[in-house]
C-alpha cells in the first residue's frame, strides 16, 4: 500500500517557540510530501506508554472520506496556551493521581485542533473507527506519579458522553490521543494512539514536524 498522504495533511506547519508562556508556531517552511521512514537499526530507548495493551495490529484500508478535509495548517494563535513549565493556563477540570485534565477551549488553538482532528480521522479511517470533529476535546498533563511526568496529550472524543465516561469514570472502550513531543531545534512531533477494546485493536503513528509519517510506531522511537 502506498503510504503517502496528501501534502495538505502533513506539511511543515509546526515549530516550537516558548514565548510569553505559550507554544508559538514558527514561520512556514517549504512543503514536504510525507513518506514512510525506514526503520533505524540502532537501538532506541522507548518511553513506556501508559495503559497500552499488547493487541494485534489492525487490518488497514485506504482512507477516502478523511481526504476531503481541508484543515488550516497555521493560525494567528500559538498552538498551545501554556506557561514556561508547559502547564496549561487554565483551571483544572478533572484530576487523578497521574493526570491533570483541562478543557481544550482556551488551551488548544482552534486551527491546531482542526488539524489534529483531520489527521486523527485519517488514521481512524484506516482501522474503521468513527470520526471526531474536535468539538469534544481535553488536554492532559502527566503528574509526578505518571509514567511520563509533564507529558502533554490531547484527547479527542466523538461525543460529550464518551468524553465524560472516559475522563471522569475512566471507561474508555475507544480511545484517541495525540502526545505532543517537543524536540530541541526540530519542532514538535505528534504521536497518535488509537484503540478499540471491543475489537482488541490498537494503532500507532508518528508524524514529525517535517511531515515524515512513521506508521505502526510511536514518536519515542523516532529521531
Amino acid at each position: 500500500m502506498d503510504m503517502r498522504l496528501p501534502h495538505y495533511f502533513f506539511t511543515v506547519w509546526i515549530g516550537l517557540l516558548l514565548f510569553s508562556g505559550a507554544w508559538a508556531q514558527d514561520k512556514p517552511a517549504p512543503n514536504y510530501k510525507p513518506y514512510p521512514e525506514k526503520a533505524s537499526k540502532a537501538p532506541v530507548e522507548k518511553v513506556p506508554e501508559e495503559a497500552a495493551p499488547s493487541f494485534s495490529k489492525p487490518m488497514k484500508k485506504e482512507p477516502q472520506m478523511a481526504l476531503k478535509a481541508r484543515p488550516p495548517t497555521s493560525g494567528k494563535e500559538p498552538m498551545l496556551n501554556v506557561n514556561e513549565q508547559n502547564v496549561p493556563l487554565k483551571e483544572i477540570m478533572h484530576q487523578t493521581s497521574k493526570l491533570d485534565f483541562y478543557d481544550c477551549d482556551g488551551v488548544v488553538a482552534p486551527w491546531f485542533r482542526q488539524l489534529l482532528s483531520a489527521e486523527m480521522n485519517y488514521f481512524a479511517e484506516m482501522v474503521e473507527m468513527p470520526f471526531v470533529k474536535g468539538e469534544f476535546c481535553v488536554v492532559s498533563l502527566g503528574t509526578s506519579r505518571s509514567l511520563a511526568p509533564g507529558r502533554l496529550s490531547i484527547h479527542l472524543y466523538p461525543s460529550r458522553i464518551a468524553m465524560q465516561e472516559c475522563v471522569v469514570r475512566e471507561r474508555c472502550p475507544a480511545f484517541r490521543s495525540v502526545n505532543l513531543l517537543p524536540r530541541t531545534g526540530n519542532g514538535v512531533y505528534r504521536s497518535y494512539f488509537l484503540s478499540d477494546m471491543d475489537r482488541k485493536m490498537i494503532a500507532q503513528h508518528c508524524v514529525t514536524s517535517k511531515g515524515k509519517w512513521h506508521p505502526d510506531t510511536t514518536c519515542y522511537t523516532v529521531d
